[in-house]
């Protein structure tokens, strides 16, 4: 068989995959997340990062993608190895526990987390094409109960509802510019809808609003990584920021004895933009012996969009996030010498300011990396928990305990046959 053809069959079944999925998260409805912090904006960051990454606290700005895929910084595409094929997905499951100081409420969501395929042909780039969601949404108010002006003390019910996701579609390209330093460039298309049902019931009828708002919007980014003295190397990461355009669907629908009635029907109504910040990053990562050591600073300029919520105001976010990875022996014929443990700790102030609060969060991680041969292919699992808000004023106080899993497969591809 042909050396092209051949390659040409190999790279089909991952594009059939992603099309697949992309086409599945832009119609799906379940929720991907239980936090009633999704309410704001367009929901909380998601949850989308490589398996090696969740386990060391969100780490990798200054992490190479010699064994597997970094998201984090576009330049470490450049370090897959000569003629390597990447494969890699993800999945994640979470408990979420809210507490208002009065009441407590279990959620659990189970979803995918990441899609990606990375590669470098001939050893003078790499690239990649993934999916992942960039924020979801999942929240539900009940039994808001309010008195109809007028009346004798008669009241009505108020159910809300919100659902769905912000999905982002990246290429990341990195190459070598200099012996020790790699940059890299990023285009992410961002999409998806996010559903709102409102219902209002009183003792005779009951009246539902749902809405459809649909997103999307390009963005740029800029990484670049360089190793000095061997087993130092520092990270930088630029996101662009950009404003996503909006639209929307309503339908008002009145039941009244059995009856359903559409009242209203608008279709492709232009809504407020939706503004994403400039972002930056800087890492730092270390080796030392059977350790790898990564520090992560990130700031988004929330405050230079100038938006506000019905809630609450957008202010610039900070996150530090630390990891450390062990493996005694890359190479060892001793399984266990192979595998990798990881640990890490993430503090994100936060980009809400809510009742004069900023909704910050702190979790840690844990992780381990299971080979699966000498190719570099791994089973990442880790466990990570997460304590976002307090208990105070209007706030919720939410405790995530969070289980990945994620399959990184490693092949050799782009090598002509010697005999057909």
């Amino acid at each position: 068989m042909p050396f092209m053809i051949q390659i040409k069959n190999k790279l089909l079944l991952p594009f059939i995959l992603l099309f697949a999925l992309s086409t599945n998260i832009n119609s799906q409805t379940n929720n991907l997340t239980g936090s009633p912090y999704s309410l704001f904006g367009l929901g909380v960051e998601g949850n989308s990062n490589i398996g090696k990454s969740s386990g060391m606290g969100y780490t990798g700005i200054s992490l190479d993608a010699s064994e597997e895929i970094n998201f984090l910084n576009p330049a470490s595409f450049a370090t897959i190895k000569e003629k390597k094929f990447i494969f890699d997905i993800g999945f994640y499951t979470q408990i979420e526990s809210l507490n208002n100081g009065e009441n407590n409420e279990l959620r659990h969501v189970t979803n995918f987390s990441n899609f990606a395929i990375g590669f470098n042909a001939n050893g003078k780039y790499g690239l990649g094409l993934s999916l992942l969601p960039s924020s979801n949404v999942g929240y539900t108010l009940v039994g808001i109960e309010s008195i109809i002006e007028g009346s004798n003390n008669e009241s009505y019910s108020t159910n809300i509802t919100g659902s769905g996701s912000l999905n982002d579609l990246r290429v990341d390209y990195g190459q070598p510019l200099l012996k020790n330093l790699n940059v890299g460039l990023r285009f992410s298309y961002l999409f998806g809808k996010i559903e709102e049902t409102e219902s209002v019931q009183t003792t005779t009828s009951l009246l539902a609003i749902e809405k459809d708002n649909y997103y999307s919007g390009v963005r740029f980014g800029f990484g670049a990584q360089y190793t000095f003295l061997e087993k130092n190397t520092i990270g930088l990461t630029i996101e662009s920021p950009t404003s996503l355009s909006a639209s929307r669907d309503t339908t008002t629908s009145k039941i009244t004895e059995s009856a359903l009635t559409t009242i209203e029907e608008t279709t492709n109504e232009n809504i407020a933009n939706f503004k994403l910040p400039l972002k930056l990053g800087l890492g730092i990562s270390k080796k030392y012996k059977y350790f790898n050591f990564a520090l992560d600073f990130k700031k988004s300029f929330w405050n230079s969009t100038n938006q506000s919520d019905e809630t609450g105001d957008y202010v610039d976010q900070n996150i530090i996030n630390f990891g450390t990875e062990f493996i005694k022996d890359p190479t060892s014929y001793k399984y266990w010498e192979r595998i990798n443990y990881r640990a890490g700790f993430n503090y994100d102030s936060g980009y809400l300011k809510v009742d004069d609060k900023n909704i910050s969060s702190s979790s840690f991680s844990l992780g381990l990396g299971f080979p699966l041969d000498f190719n570099g292919s791994k089973l990442n699992l880790s466990y990570g928990y997460k304590k976002t808000g307090n208990i105070d004023g209007i706030l919720i106080q939410e405790n995530i305990h969070t289980i990945n899993i994620n399959l990184s497969l490693t092949d050799l591809w782009f090598i002509k046959r010697k005999y057909n």
